[in-house]
């Protein structure tokens, strides 16, 4: 366990690799009228592929236990926003949102499995 390689302890990695992706992904609830929506889809992929990405690193450095479930959740997450978005994959008329608030709700639900098993896998 490499605690100081944990980027989620580190306030400026964490803003970083995950406070400035939520930024971004939240700010595109203002962009519909001035962004093509096809635009803002490929975006809010790329926003959880950043985070997945970000998370798999973390798991990798000091193998925080959420990490390894919240990385391949966002990776998900990307890919099911390109599905849903692009009308692949229908989930009615407000399945682009049932997606983004899914991915970010079962990676949010991920850090209860700290106080449970552990910060970090040994």
């Amino acid at each position: 366990m490499a605690v100081g390689e944990d980027l989620v302890s580190k306030r400026l990695s964490f803003m970083w690799a995950w406070g400035v992706p939520l930024l971004v992904l939240f700010s595109l609830n203002f962009a519909r009228g001035v962004l093509p929506l096809s635009v803002i889809i490929v975006i809010m992929s790329g926003v959880f592929v950043r985070m997945g990405f970000a998370c798999t690193l973390n798991a990798r450095r000091c193998r925080r236990r959420h990490c390894y479930y919240s990385g391949p959740i966002f990776l998900i997450g990307a890919v099911a926003v390109l599905l849903v978005g692009f009308n692949i994959v229908s989930l009615g008329r407000d399945g682009l949102m049932i997606v983004v608030w899914a991915t970010l709700a079962l990676a949010l639900l991920t850090f209860a499995t700290e106080p449970v098993f552990g910060k970090y896998v040994n």
